[in-house]
């Protein structure tokens, strides 16, 4: 009995030691989330049968834009630890963070007015639910991660971060880290914080799925946007050739903000296809022409008459060419290793064999 007495407070003690000394939970950790979660094999199976992973990359988490944010303040459902299962999270509570501007608890709320306004909201005009709710994307469709990719303005050097530019802003601001964290909120937003390919390869989910384009009659715009020289430019590494934002949303609105070509005020309606490739970054003296350039163009016969039978015709054309040839080729072939054969006997060759 005392020994086993003895080992049960030993155990408690070294528990107690462990949740004491670790170091991995950041300063917005209250709850020591980090001590769980910063495992990779940390998962379930859930209620529906849906494999579920709850670790958290620690590393991604520090130096993406919620660094400054509670656990508590998204997941505000979680009181205790261990927790219940967690409810699912809204993107637009509040947070704890001021917002400079107004002075404001933060919010990602304008953002999600802006969704709900765009091409890809869940309510129509009238207000009423689209039908495949499903297939309109929420906030995690697009942000797995907090992918983050800060910004060097000196000396035209590549991505990274400017010691030189950050020096300047810990002139004034020297307390904790504030410059630093500031610093890269700020710059990781003066740029795209995706990779063109990577933003192609997240439109490409949705808009690339047969199933999805039959639904809402949309064109393969995936494929066809791959075979145009942008998507070949960024696959050699391009960082300045047009993804699927650049020509998709208006100059100076937000990503969040796609509209329907058809709307007279989308970047990609007709008559605002000339302005939106000639920004200063794109083809900057563009004629009113380019507007006849259909990007997304395929070969359904009752869409694209024109591209379907132009299709056709040299398919047939090619083929035609490369089998006259392939033939040329057989029968040239046939003279070499029968030089002396003949389809048609002539009366001299009857007469020589007669003889």
């Amino acid at each position: 009995m005392g020994k086993s007495y003895i080992k049960r407070h030993v155990v408690m003690l070294l528990s107690a030691l462990l949740l004491c000394g670790t170091g991995t939970a950041s300063a917005e950790d209250e709850l020591d989330c980090l001590l769980c979660h910063k495992y990779r094999g940390l998962s379930r199976i859930d209620e529906n049968g849906k494999f579920r992973l709850f670790y958290i990359n620690e590393v991604i988490f520090k130096e993406g834009p919620h660094v400054r944010i509670k656990c508590a303040d998204c997941h505000q459902d979680i009181k205790k630890i261990p927790h219940d299962p967690a409810k699912k999270v809204e993107c637009t509570t509040e947070c704890h963070l001021i917002e400079p501007s107004g002075q404001k608890n933060f919010s990602h709320k304008p953002v999600a007015d802006l969704l709900a306004k765009s091409v890809h909201g869940k309510l129509d005009a009238e207000g009423k639910p689209k039908k495949d709710q499903q297939d309109y994307p929420g906030c995690k469709d697009c942000h797995e991660e907090p992918l983050y990719r800060p910004l060097s303005f000196f000396k035209g050097k590549s991505s990274g971060v400017s010691e030189r530019g950050l020096a300047r802003c810990q002139t004034c601001h020297r307390t904790g880290d504030f410059a630093e964290s500031f610093y890269k909120h700020v710059t990781s937003r003066l740029r795209k914080m995706r990779d063109p390919k990577e933003i192609v390869g997240i439109c490409a989910k949705c808009h690339g799925d047969k199933e999805f384009q039959q639904r809402h009659k949309l064109d393969d715009v995936v494929t066809s946007y791959k075979e145009t020289y942008h998507y070949k430019a960024l696959l050699f590494g391009s960082q300045e050739t047009p993804d699927c934002t650049d020509c998709h949303v208006v100059k100076g609105e937000g990503v969040h903000f796609i509209e329907s070509k058809k709307s007279p005020t989308a970047a990609s309606n007709k008559k605002n296809i000339p302005t939106t490739c000639r920004t200063s970054e794109c083809h900057e003296k563009a004629g009113e022409k380019l507007a006849g350039y259909q990007v997304h163009v395929t070969y359904d016969k009752d869409k694209y008459p024109l591209q379907h039978y132009m299709l056709v015709f040299f398919t047939w054309l090619t083929a035609g060419v490369l089998y006259f040839f392939l033939t040329l080729i057989f029968l040239e072939l046939l003279r070499r290793l029968f030089p002396h054969y003949s389809f048609v006997k002539s009366p001299d060759d009857d007469r020589h064999s007669a003889g």
